[in-house]
């Protein structure tokens, strides 16, 4: 990838610009715009965005700013033309191209009887987290600040209480409203949102976190009076279990004042002698043998960590599977290099034990530089498609061997990460290590589905 020169940038983009009105032309020169900026340090073998379906140049985010600052003022002029060439973006299947085509919907006044139903449809077919991420919040840019009540009719649709499978898009097209320090009227929003922190799903931890910090962000009072009546009233025993498990990622004040209602509460049921007498939550004790009832009181699923892969997230495939197998996990989000994403890391882990670290590819590789370094912190390495590459990493591969035990899963048709290099390296750094091999790519989307989660973590 060349050195991003701002002047040639801009020119580049100004000359395409010129074409807005020739999708065809348009798209031509877009593509050696991309070309010419690609990573090619970056690019994999099938050129497919971690954690997605889509294939993507690797471009740097500046080179499509600098597109969408070029482009913004005749999309909004030209509406039509704009939504010609959204279409055109969007069929040519590319991270980058699709993401501009969110850019142009967001640009296209929400008047325009045509807009709604591309955004449905192309909300529904897209699984790249990034794309999704584009529509929810850019491409209702103007639909937010020009008609907040249509708006809102819309995300009233999302959050319909008979269709849970699109409660997370919902959530994610409040949060720039909620954010949004010019929108004062919370009451209609916090009507929305209501039902759905009260039903408190466990797969939308993640989500409702979002939430809820965004809303204490815009008026804290309010906040706090939502979450005490619903903790209060509220007789679905998930409320509280779920908002006790987000209550971590709580500002300070919010935690406080939500601890007491929070608290954990005794349950006293018959159990036969031989059983273990402590309560322990969302585990069924009936009929439980007293060794098998201490083993799953052992298992804390908030001791369970899964770290993302290079270009993925949270909201990853992976990251949502195992969030919704062992609730209570913690699934944060990195960025940065991988120094930065380290640092981040630590204070999670802390000097905390016990920990089961879950490491997919350059999550791998943390979790790997982690253990060897804190190896009394670790009680179980899980390790998938791990990003153990000596060429790229070889200076965070100078560690000493550690005998956690470690387990590896592989697919032997990876093209991302190359399998046998990988055990060689594993070989020499686990004493104590399991390596399983799957008939599946990198992703592993077809052996997740297959795999005994709950054996391999015990």
């Amino acid at each position: 990838m060349p050195a991003i020169d701002l002047a040639r940038l801009r020119k580049q983009a100004t000359r395409l610009a010129d074409f807005f009105f020739l999708p065809n032309e348009f798209m031509k020169h877009l593509r050696e715009i991309l070309d010419f900026y690609v990573n090619y340090t970056l690019r994999t073998k099938e050129n497919v965005a971690p954690g997605s379906n889509l294939k993507t140049y690797r471009t740097p985010p500046a080179v499509l700013t600098q597109i969408e600052n070029e482009i913004k003022t005749t999309a909004e002029e030209n509406p039509h033309f704009a939504l010609e060439l959204a279409d055109m973006l969007w069929d040519e299947g590319a991270l980058e191209t699709r993401l501009l085509a969110a850019f142009l919907l967001g640009r296209i006044p929400p008047q325009e009887e045509r807009l709604l139903p591309r955004l449905t449809a192309w909300t529904q077919q897209v699984r790249d987290s990034d794309v999704r991420s584009a529509l929810l919040s850019t491409s209702l840019t103007r639909m937010r600040k020009e008609t907040p009540t249509q708006f809102l009719t819309l995300v009233r649709e999302y959050l319909h209480p008979e269709r849970p499978r699109t409660w997370s898009n919902g959530i994610q097209a409040l949060l720039p409203m909620i954010a949004d320090t010019s929108y004062n009227n919370l009451p209609p929003i916090l009507d929305l949102v209501e039902p759905i922190l009260e039903e408190a799903p466990s797969t939308l931890q993640n989500d409702l976190t979002d939430l809820i910090v965004a809303l204490y962000r815009a008026s804290a009072n309010e906040t706090i009076f939502l979450l005490k009546h619903i903790l209060n009233t509220s007789e679905n025993p998930m409320t509280v279990i779920t908002l006790r498990r987000i209550s971590r990622n709580f500002p300070p004040p919010l935690q406080n004042e939500l601890r007491e209602l929070l608290r954990p509460q005794l349950i006293t049921r018959a159990k036969p002698a031989e059983e273990v007498e402590d309560f322990v939550e969302d585990i069924p004790v009936a009929n439980t043998k007293k060794k098998k009832a201490v083993k799953e009181k052992l298992m804390d699923n908030s001791k369970i960590i899964y770290l993302h892969g290079l270009e993925s997230t949270s909201q990853s495939g992976k990251a949502r599977q195992f969030a919704e197998l062992f609730p209570g996990m913690i699934t944060p989000d990195f960025t940065g290099s991988f120094e930065e994403r380290m640092k981040q890391l630590q204070p999670i882990l802390g000097r905390k034990k016990n920990w089961i670290i879950i490491g997919s590819s350059f999550g791998g590789l943390m979790g790997t530089v982690f253990t060897c370094k804190h190896p009394t912190q670790v009680k179980k390495l899980i390790l998938l498609a791990p990003a153990l590459l000596r060429e790229q990493f070889a200076s965070y591969l100078d560690l000493e061997p550690v005998s956690v035990p470690t387990v590896i899963i592989h697919g032997m048709l990876d093209d991302v990460v190359p399998m046998e290099p990988v055990r060689a390296i594993a070989d020499k750094l686990f004493t104590n290590m399991q390596h399983i091999v799957v008939d599946d790519g990198h992703r592993l989307h077809k052996a997740f589905e297959e795999i005994d989660w709950n054996e391999i973590l015990e």
